[in-house]
């Protein structure tokens, strides 16, 4: 029988930052005598930071200062008063690369030597797109890479560490219930998960809520194309696979015109092209892909493989009607 878990009731991201804090200040030396494999488990957590940057963990940590919220960095992990990791540690929500890059500019302010700054992007839930991230020069840390440490240490008898991976492997579960839950049985975590899949099988991609007339949704948008007026992409918005268009001015005859080549080039292909009933969000949508793109097995559940075929017959249509053009 499952036990009540705390990290189950309070703020998520916040009992999530006191949990690392907890674990890292284990790390400290007068730690060692009351219980060295949670010294030790401390010291993998601050390797792993150290070798996301290829920096070598110093000979001896002889001092680890841990600084909640401060410049509004979720965790300032200072080592030997010398090293500055800034972590900021979240589950889901996410930071644009300009305000990571502010954090830094902040702490250079205040004093803080840039060179011997370690800044980690730690997510806990799926994870986005991280290829932005790297230009504010936080280097991302996932949810897996922290688990796969923590599992290091179940064997140590401890109900606050013991409670934090049984959580974590609960958000795990939620991300991955699109592979065994029937589509339409699919929650808000099932489509993060399923994003997430799709972005690495793809190697391409970003996805988030986005903003529409007259509610936000949740879409995953990649494979752009520039061209002197527009810019061109494919977006799922959940069960709707689309040819979205952007103006650089409100030209109406660029869309018919871009509607008129995505058919054109779909003639002959095995998924059908039908116009959009309504926009959901302030891209044009030109095109959709009819029916539900996602393929199921017998069992009603998710076919990955057979998904991601339609999805790059899509692409396949969009790169050939703007190689009809070039």
């Amino acid at each position: 029988m499952n036990k009540p878990n705390i990290f189950n009731y309070a703020y998520p991201e916040l009992s999530q930052d006191a949990f690392i804090c907890w674990l890292l200040n284990w790390g400290n030396p007068e730690y060692l005598a009351i219980n060295e494999d949670l010294h030790d488990l401390s010291h993998k957590l601050i390797k792993a930071f150290f070798d996301k940057h290829s920096r070598k963990l110093p000979a001896r940590i002889e001092k680890i200062e841990t600084i909640m919220g401060y410049l509004h960095i979720d965790i300032i992990l200072i080592i030997n008063g010398c090293i500055i990791i800034p972590v900021q540690d979240k589950i889901y929500n996410r930071e644009s690369p300009a305000q990571l890059a502010q954090y830094l500019q902040l702490l250079k302010e205040d004093g803080y030597d840039v060179q011997k700054m370690l800044p980690i992007y730690l997510q806990t839930g799926a994870q986005a797109n991280h290829k932005r991230l790297k230009e504010s020069g936080f280097l991302p840390f996932s949810g897996k890479e922290l688990m796969d440490i923590l599992n290091r240490g179940e064997h140590i008898k401890n109900d606050i560490l013991k409670d934090f991976i049984t959580h974590l492997r609960e958000l795990e579960n939620l991300t991955k219930s699109f592979l065994e839950r029937s589509l339409n049985k699919w929650h808000l975590y099932s489509w993060h998960g399923f994003y997430d899949y799709f972005q690495d099988k793809l190697g391409d991609g970003e996805w988030d809520a986005v903003s529409g007339p007259i509610n936000s949704f949740l879409a995953f948008w990649w494979h752009w194309h520039n061209e002197k007026d527009c810019a061109l992409y494919l977006q799922l918005e959940k069960a709707d696979l689309c040819y979205k268009i952007i103006y650089k001015e409100k030209q109406v005859e660029l869309k018919r015109e871009w509607r008129d080549r995505f058919f054109k080039a779909a003639e002959g292909s095995s998924l059908k092209l039908v116009d959009p009933i309504c926009q959901k969000d302030n891209a044009i949508t030109v095109a959709i892909v009819e029916g539900d793109y996602r393929r199921t097995s017998k069992n009603g559940k998710i076919d990955l493989k057979k998904t991601l075929d339609v999805i790059k017959e899509a692409q396949n249509i969009y790169d050939q009607a703007i190689i009809n053009i070039l």
